[in-house]
């Protein structure tokens, strides 16, 4: 299988991979491959979408503004990659930062509403 992978991104061998693979640092091909493992606090912020959340879940999405903003004090780097996995089901940040912001919605359920990722 790595054959034909290997075939599939080099044109069936027409194309060398590893001399274009070669220009690049090996640490920017495992950011690209990988993403972001150490997430900071602002592109945790960045990550969501802080509009005015509806009125049923407001504190509670200015609590976790509040608290991804403080940095290290509430959430460590182990625990922003947490958040993240939970919102978007994903282990890294992508380069480029989300292609869709995670969004707060109120779930009108019998019983205590619980968070619910959108994954």
């Amino acid at each position: 299988s790595l054959g034909a992978l290997r075939d599939g991104f080099t044109l069936g061998g027409k194309l060398d991979l590893g001399l274009q693979l070669a220009q690049h640092r090996n640490a920017d091909l495992a950011l690209l491959l990988q993403g972001k493992a150490a997430i900071s606090a602002q592109e945790m912020l960045d990550c969501f979408e802080w509009g005015e959340p509806p009125a049923e879940c407001a504190a509670a999405v200015g609590y976790l503004r509040a608290a991804i903003a403080e940095g290290e004090a509430h959430l460590d780097v182990r625990r922003r990659r947490l958040l993240l996995r939970f919102c978007t089901g994903l282990n890294a940040l992508p380069v480029n930062g989300l292609s869709r912001k995670v969004s707060f919605n109120f779930l009108d359920k019998p019983g205590v509403p619980l968070p619910e990722p959108h994954t």
